[in-house]
C-alpha cells in the first residue's frame, strides 16, 4: 500500500498497474531496455511510478538530486551519455546536451493514466473483466488496480544489467565521480538488508529522505520487497507533519538523517509534540552521516527507544545495520560481508582499535563512469572506504567519519574521531582542520551546536576535559545549530568556509593578541581538572551581541614539537554516506 500524505492511496497491486501503464508510455516514447536516462524529482507518486516503470523496462537509471543546479544536471547527463532526462522541473533548453530530450514526470504519468483508462474502457466494451484492485478488493483512490491474473512487476531486465544504477559521489574534493552498480548487486544487498531488519507486511514505513539518494531509494525497494505500507511525505524536512503522519497512519518504522531527529527532539522539548504520539514506532532508523553520541543518548532518554544506526556506501551498498534488542554502533556486518579495521601500516587492529574501515563484499560496484558514458571496471578484492571506525569484541562496527588524518605536534589525528569524543561535553561537535596561510601549520576549529548559546570559554573548558592535550582546539565557534545542505546533512563546506575565516582572522591579529595568553592559562587550568568527573565552569560576564553570535578561542596552545610542522593538509571532503540505503 502507498499512502500519500498529500491525499490518495494505491494498493501494491495498484502501484504495479500504474507503473506498468507508465512503462508502456515510456516505450511509446522510445525509451526501452537499450536506453539510459537521468531521473530527478521530489518525493512524489510520479517519481516512484516512473522509477518502477523504468526498472520494469530494464532501463539504466542515473539518479540526480532534485536540488542540483540545472547546469550541473545537464553536465552529468552529458557525461553519463543518457538518452533522455526525466524530471519534475524542466531544464532550460540552453543547458541541455545536444540531441537530449526531456520528459516531465507529471505529464508522463498523466498520459499513462489516460491511456490505461482508455484501454480499460475498451476491454469493458468488449466484455472484458473490469480493472479491479486484486490486493484489497477495491479500486484505489486514484482509480487503479491490477487486472485479475496480472503478475506483479519483477524488474528482471533491470536486475540483469551491469549498469542498472548510476549515482555520483559528493564531489567535495573535485569533480563528482560516477559510480555504476549492477542490478544483481542491488537486489542481493536489498535481500541482505531485509533479512537483517526483519520487516513484515504489517509494517508501515515513513522514510523522511530524498528518494534520489541511496538511503531513500533503498527504502523504496525494501518496501516493495516486503509488501509493507509506505507513507509518502514530499517534504522530508517538515518534521511536524511527520509526527501527524505517525499518529494518523500507525507508522512502525521511521528512517531519517540525524538532523531530522534533532528537530523532533526540539519539538518534544518545546512541548509542540508529545512522546506518546510516537508510540506506534518500533524502529527509529538513522543514517546518511555518522550518528553523534550526544544525539543518540538524548534521543534514547527522551523517546525511550534507541536510534538504530547503519553504515554503507554508494560503492558497496549496505554494510552493517544495528537492530533490536542490543543495538551497538552500526551493528554487525550483514551476512556474507566482512569488515576489518586496519592501522596506518595496513595491519588488522584488535577490538576497540581505531583505524580505517576495509570491506569485502560481493555487492561492490561494477565500475566508474568513463568517457562518453562508458564503464571502467574496478578491482573487487577489498574496498578501502577512507572511513575510520572500530570493531568491538562482538563484531559491532562503529563508524566515526572520514579518515582525513592530519599531523600535529608529532601526533596523527582523525578530526571525526576527536569530534566523537568531544561530544561527551554535552553537545554535538564538528572538528574542521585548516591550514594557516602564514605558517602552514594545522589548526583545529571546533564547532559546537548549542541552542542555549553558552559562551565559547565555557565550552572551551568543557572540551579540555574530553580530549587529549594534543587534540585541543585552536578555535571554538558556538552555533545555535549546524548548517545543513539540501539533503539535511551537516554542510561541511559551510563549516570549512567559516573555519578558514576564523583562522584568517586570528592570523591578522598576530600571535601576541592579549586574549591568547589568557586562553593558554585557561587551557592549562582545565588540564589540571581533567580527572574531575564534572569540571567547574566559571561564570562569564555579559557579552555583546556579536560575541553572542560567535566567540573564538585564542589560537595556539604551546605544545612540545616532536616533528617539523606539517606543510600540507588533506583535501576538503564530505563524510562518507553512513546509511541504511544501498543506493544514492
Amino acid at each position: 500500500m502507498l499512502i500519500d500524505t498529500g491525499g490518495g492511496r494505491l494498493s501494491s497491486a495498484g502501484v504495479d498497474d500504474v507503473s506498468r501503464a507508465v512503462a508502456h508510455e515510456l516505450r511509446k516514447r522510445g525509451i526501452n531496455e537499450h536506453s539510459r536516462v537521468l531521473l530527478t524529482g521530489e518525493n512524489t507518486q510520479e517519481l516512484i511510478l516512473t522509477l518502477f516503470a523504468l526498472m520494469e523496462c530494464g532501463v539504466s537509471v542515473a539518479l540526480v538530486d532534485r536540488n542540483t543546479p540545472a547546469a550541473q544536471q545537464a553536465a552529468l547527463a552529458a557525461g553519463a551519455g543518457v538518452d533522455r532526462v526525466l524530471t519534475d522541473n524542466a531544464l532550460p533548453a540552453a543547458v541541455l546536451p545536444a540531441g537530449t530530450r526531456q520528459e516531465i514526470l507529471a505529464e508522463l504519468v498523466a498520459a499513462a493514466r489516460s491511456g490505461s483508462h482508455a484501454a480499460a474502457e475498451a476491454r469493458t466494451a468488449n466484455g472484458a473483466e473490469a480493472c479491479e484492485d486484486a490486493g484489497s478488493g477495491a479500486v484505489g483512490d486514484a482509480g487503479y488496480g491490477a487486472r485479475a491474473g496480472t503478475a506483479p512487476l519483477d524488474f528482471g531486465r533491470w536486475f540483469a544489467r551491469d549498469d542498472a544504477l548510476i549515482v555520483w559521489s559528493s564531489g567535495s574534493t573535485g569533480t563528482p565521480k560516477g559510480i555504476v552498480r549492477s542490478g544483481a548487486s542491488v537486489r542481493a544487498n536489498i535481500a541482505r538488508s531485509a533479512d537483517r531488519m526483519a520487516y513484515s507486511a504489517h509494517d508501515v514505513l515513513l522514510p523522511l529522505l530524498p528518494f534520489t539518494h541511496q538511503y531513500g531509494l533503498s527504502m523504496l525497494l525494501l518496501w516493495r520487497r516486503t509488501g509493507s505500507t509506505l507513507v509518502l511525505q514530499t517534504s522530508s524536512r517538515r518534521v511536524d507533519r511527520a509526527v501527524e503522519a505517525i499518529a494518523a497512519h500507525g507508522v512502525t518504522v521511521v528512517d531519517a538523517v540525524p538532523a531530522t531527529y534533532l528537530t523532533l527532539l526540539n519539538l518534544v522539548d518545546g512541548a509542540r509534540t508529545r512522546v506518546d504520539a510516537l508510540g506506534s514506532v518500533r524502529m527509529w532508523c538513522v543514517g546518511g552521516e555518522p550518528l553523534g553520541r550526544e544525539l543518540g543518548e538524548r534521543f534514547a532518554r527522551t523517546v525511550g527507544s534507541p536510534l538504530l544506526d547503519g553504515y554503507g556506501s554508494s560503492e558497496a551498498g549496505n554494510i552493517a545495520l544495528a537492530v533490536h534488542p542490543d543495538p551497538r554502533g552500526c551493528g554487525r556486518p550483514l551476512d556474507g560481508i566482512e569488515v576489518v579495521v586496519l592501522d596506518e601500516a595496513g595491519r588488522p587492529l584488535p577490538a576497540g582499535g581505531t583505524g580505517e574501515v576495509v570491506v569485502r563484499t560481493p555487492d561492490f560496484m561494477t565500475g566508474l563512469l568513463g568517457p562518453g558514458g562508458s564503464v571502467l571496471p574496478v578491482g573487487r578484492e577489498a574496498y578501502h572506504t577512507d572511513d575510520i571506525g572500530r570493531l568491538d569484541a562482538e563484531g559491532n562496527l562503529t563508524v566515526l567519519g572520514r579518515k582525513n588524518a592530519v599531523h600535529r605536534n608529532g601526533h596523527t589525528l582523525y578530526p571525526d574521531s576527536i569530534a566523537d569524543r568531544a561530544a561527551a561535553c554535552g553537545a554535538p561537535v564538528q572538528v574542521v582542520p585548516v591550514q594557516g596561510d602564514r605558517d602552514s601549520r594545522v589548526h583545529l576549529v571546533f564547532f559546537v551546536a548549542d541552542p542555549s548559546d553558552r559562551p565559547a570559554p565555557e565550552w572551551r573548558r568543557s572540551l579540555a576535559g574530553c580530549v587529549a592535550e594534543h587534540e585541543l582546539p585552536n578555535r571554538v565557534v558556538v552555533l545555535p545549530e549546524f548548517p545543513l545542505n539540501s539533503t539535511g546533512k551537516v554542510d561541511r563546506q559551510a563549516l570549512l568556509k567559516c573555519a578558514r575565516s576564523e583562522i584568517a582572522q586570528r592570523e591578522r591579529k598576530g600571535p601576541h593578541d592579549p586574549g591568547e595568553q589568557r586562553g593558554v592559562r585557561e587551557y592549562r587550568k582545565a588540564q589540571e581538572e581533567r580527572e574531575s568527573v564534572q569540571p567547574k565552569i566559571p561564570q562569564q560576564p555579559t557579552r555583546s551581541p556579536d560575541e553572542t553570535m560567535r566567540e573564538s578561542v585564542p589560537d595556539e596552545v604551546p605544545l612540545r614539537e616532536t616533528t617539523p610542522r606539517e606543510k600540507t593538509v588533506p583535501g576538503e571532503t564530505m563524510p562518507r554516506e553512513s546509511m541504511r540505503g544501498v543506493l544514492q
